[in-house]
């Protein structure tokens, strides 16, 4: 299919946003990048695509946000005139759809399920629905946010596209090693720091139990959240360890070779975090890696069925302490072989999901 993708992105270091980009690329489509900077995970730029940028994207309200995109975006609308622009996040698509450009809209996370208010999410729901039916084709990461918001019966336009491990991966060797010592296990938090008082308190249940197991922190976050992660560091010097950013894909072989247990425990008071599917679920499928997530979540419900993890409430401190009373290492072992079980074509990103894509707009 030949036609010309502008892929507008609000964060230039986002390795899915770089993943779906060399996809396009391996199906044969010319694609240019435009993004906003956001200042944290900068060891992530990748070498192989050209971003050009549109100047830093700082915190602040979601107006002045739009305000930014509707400035910055309209000499680009105007230079691409005709082509197809691939939009991540619902504020970005919303300013192609008032431009009247043609747009495929990518959904990680459903923010606006994070607001207390009531009337706001609704609103803010159907916004998102409308954009939706206006894509030209919609890509959401999530089964657990078709049910939402379709309950299952989604458009013939909405896709669901995991955030599996990017395809490099086909020629990287999945580690083999069982747990044999249950007497100093390695925890770990990997990505965007976010957590801090679900972390803390597990680190401190964790220290209680056992002082010899280790809490790892590889990561970047807003300045709040690295001084939390370091006052840590400070508080268990000899048990909790924060190693700054990494670079996605290249350093996560070397980090999961460091690590016994995946801590993938997110803050479930919004809704979107107990319906997202995230990236750590792949990844430590493919490193064979138990993975520790929050109860009543679409995550939970997949590591469950695939018997690759546990279901602990970070909330509660009992219940952590009922998991480290209660794991051993035949209980990890056995994780460890269910994710072995399950094949890279489960776990790895490839260039089919974006064909289907393009099939259907060829079709259409």
């Amino acid at each position: 299919m030949k036609m010309n993708v502008v892929f507008l992105q609000n964060s230039a270091t986002q390795p899915r946003c770089h993943k779906r980009f060399r996809s396009f690329r391996q199906a044969e489509i010319n694609g240019v990048v435009y993004s906003f900077d956001r200042n944290w995970y900068n060891v992530n730029l990748p070498d192989d695509i050209q971003i050009n940028t549109l100047g830093n994207l700082n915190p602040g309200s979601y107006l002045k946000r739009l305000l930014l995109y509707f400035r910055k975006l309209r000499p680009i609308f105007k230079k691409h005139k005709g082509n197809l622009f691939y939009c991540y996040g619902q504020d970005m698509a919303f300013v192609a759809y008032c431009f009247r450009q043609p747009f495929i809209y990518e959904e990680s996370d459903l923010m606006y399920l994070e607001y207390k208010n009531a009337f706001v999410r609704r609103i803010l729901t159907k916004v998102d629905l409308f954009i939706q039916r206006k894509s030209k084709a919609t890509v959401l990461t999530s089964q657990g946010f078709v049910d939402y918001l379709y309950h299952k019966n989604k458009p013939d336009n909405v896709f669901v596209i995991p955030n599996k491990l990017d395809s490099s991966f086909l020629s990287v060797h999945r580690p083999t090693t069982k747990v044999k010592d249950i007497s100093k296990l390695r925890f770990a938090f990997i990505g965007l720091i976010r957590y801090n008082q679900l972390i803390t308190t597990f680190i401190e249940e964790m220290v209680k139990f056992n002082p010899a197991f280790e809490f790892h922190i590889w990561g970047d976050g807003s300045e709040n959240q690295r001084e939390v992660a370091k006052q840590l560091c400070v508080q268990y010097p000899t048990q909790v360890f924060f190693h700054g950013p990494f670079r996605n894909p290249i350093d996560l072989p070397n980090i999961y070779n460091q690590v016994d247990v995946n801590f993938v425990c997110y803050d479930t008071k919004g809704l979107n975090e107990r319906i997202a599917e995230p990236n750590k679920l792949y990844e430590s499928i493919f490193f064979n890696t138990p993975i520790l997530v929050s109860p009543n979540t679409y995550l939970a419900k997949v590591v469950k069925q695939l018997e690759t993890g546990f279901i602990v409430n970070c909330y509660d401190r009992s219940s952590i302490a009922e998991f480290f009373q209660t794991v051993n290492v035949d209980m990890l072992n056995a994780r460890i072989e269910h994710c072995k079980a399950i094949s890279n074509d489960f776990i790895i990103d490839d260039v089919s999901s974006v064909r289907h894509i393009l099939d259907f707009l060829t079709n259409k």
